[in-house]
């Protein structure tokens, strides 16, 4: 049984006869690529596109985001940096638990 599963692997039927071809160099990608390569959802897209941050299109039924559109987005991504947001809420929240503890 093994001899047979490594030939049917081997076999030129399975192997797949589409190029191998970078998203990068596609004119479209499915939605659901597309959020695969941003790591985010297709809802996520979806606000992108009504934004006017991202372009879709239609095809044979389907939506499809353009990819030029989508290396846009990646560009205009911000560095990450840490906020002080919820750090006033935070020092009250001390200051109470301290208020509170105090002889």
């Amino acid at each position: 049984m093994q001899v047979s599963a490594q030939r049917d692997a081997a076999s030129p039927t399975t192997v797949s006869r589409r190029p191998n071809v970078s998203w990068r160099e596609r004119a479209f990608l499915p939605l659901a690529t597309a959020a695969e390569v941003l790591g985010l959802s297709p809802a996520s897209l979806y606000r992108f596109e009504a934004e006017g941050r991202l372009v879709f299109n239609r095809m044979a039924g389907r939506t499809l985001v353009n990819v030029n559109s989508l290396i846009g987005l990646i560009d205009s991504a911000e560095d990450w940096a840490p906020s002080d947001r919820g750090a006033a809420a935070r020092a009250k929240r001390s200051e109470r638990a301290r208020e509170r503890w105090a002889p």
